[in-house]
């Protein structure tokens, strides 16, 4: 049982710890003041996660997989007496891995989290064939900039949550009383992938510390925008992009949304497993990718191939990115691509190697029937005047 630990998220080490120092699982779940259930519910996810790794004595598994690799298949000879002969662990990159990470994820927020939503009044007097789309840019939530090392607006968690925050309201409130709103995060909602401070491909990065403090920040921060919208609109849809900075995070904060709003029949938040993610309104079809290791070319032939039927079926077709944190927008084959500006002021990397751009943060509202039909922009500028009013 002490094997376990190492593959333990803190609170299910405490039921591991539990039935360790108790007779049964009954007493470790009277020690815990927790049902018997919950005790075999998490030594259950536990050993599902060691036997990913290949670690699993009490079946006479115990060849750890490398790191970034998950077990997909043991194959074991055994001798005329039971003893181990050969045994082979034919492993696989940790794509396998994401849904026990989501398993640990869940099974860690599920007390916290449970009844904590109240549902909220649905507003009256909506326009039924609009829907406000909210496009949050590269946040880059827990990244830290100097404004005399960068020469732009100095950058740390605290800010880059007020920054979004008063920007999304701003939004709310000039923009029309549509019924439907789509809260679009295009990735990179933060900065890095892990306490470590680097991507998700290794690179290091600057942050302003305190990972477990940047992830509360931001799941509340996310929270207290999707609540801000559905005191507007009566169906709030969420899209998490997975970015490169954050494709890891990603993840569980799309399921912390999901858990947070799972009694709230007015929030639409789907999976995001994939890159790309895609919505149907009416004659328009929206697709989402964060816009890293592809180009718009290339998303274009996905989409005309992999979304065949919905294309079809409409009229309008856009391609919504982040990752240049610059304005940019063509059009290919009837598809009209745009990647958004970010409210997010540069680190030192970027500004030293002279990138630069624009920072705002738009709301696009789209009409059942025509596509487009106008936007609204906040800048950090009118977000300061507004202020101060």
């Amino acid at each position: 049982m002490e094997h376990l630990k190492e593959f333990c998220t803190d609170r299910q080490r405490q039921v591991v710890q539990a039935v360790i120092d108790n007779d049964t699982q009954q007493d470790a779940a009277n020690a815990l003041n927790i049902s018997r259930s919950g005790v075999k519910s998490a030594l259950k996810a536990v050993r599902k996660k060691a036997a990913l790794a290949a670690v699993a004595p009490d079946v006479d598994v115990n060849h750890r997989t490398m790191e970034g690799f998950s077990a997909q298949r043991v194959s074991t000879a055994f001798g005329p007496e039971g003893d181990i002969k050969l045994q082979w662990v034919i492993q696989t990159p940790d794509k396998l891995q994401i849904d026990a990470m989501l398993d640990d994820f869940r099974d860690g927020l599920k007390d916290e989290l449970k009844d904590l939503h109240r549902p909220i009044p649905k507003p009256t007097d909506t326009l039924d064939k609009l829907m406000n789309c909210y496009m949050i840019g590269d946040h880059h939530l827990g990244m830290y900039a100097w404004s005399k090392e960068t020469g732009d607006d100095s950058y740390d968690t605290d800010l880059g949550v007020d920054l979004l925050e008063n920007a999304v309201d701003s939004l709310v409130s000039r923009s029309p009383n549509s019924r439907h709103g789509l809260l679009c995060n295009l990735g990179d909602f933060f900065h890095s992938n892990s306490q470590k401070s680097e991507t998700a491909s290794g690179t290091a990065l600057d942050s302003d510390g305190g990972y477990g403090r940047t992830v509360r920040l931001g799941v509340n921060l996310l929270k207290r925008i999707v609540i801000r919208l559905l005191e507007k609109h009566e169906i709030v849809t969420v899209l998490n992009v997975r970015g490169n900075h954050d494709s890891d995070p990603a993840l569980w904060l799309n399921e912390a949304m999901k858990m947070y709003f799972e009694n709230e029949p007015r929030v639409i938040i789907p999976d995001n497993y994939s890159k790309f993610t895609h919505l149907e309104f009416g004659n328009s079809l929206i697709v989402l990718h964060h816009g890293d290791k592809i180009n718009p070319q290339r998303i274009y032939e996905s989409v005309t191939r992999r979304l065949s039927v919905e294309w079809g079926r409409s009229k309008y077709r856009y391609g919504w990115l982040g990752h240049l944190h610059h304005k940019e927008a063509k059009e290919i084959g009837g598809m009209m691509f745009e990647q958004f500006n970010v409210l997010a002021s540069p680190d030192a990397w970027h500004s030293g190697s002279g990138f630069g751009s624009s920072r705002s943060m738009t709301c696009i509202v789209l009409s059942e029937e025509y596509g487009e039909d106008s936007r609204v922009i906040i800048n950090p500028d009118r977000i300061e005047g507004e202020r101060s009013e």
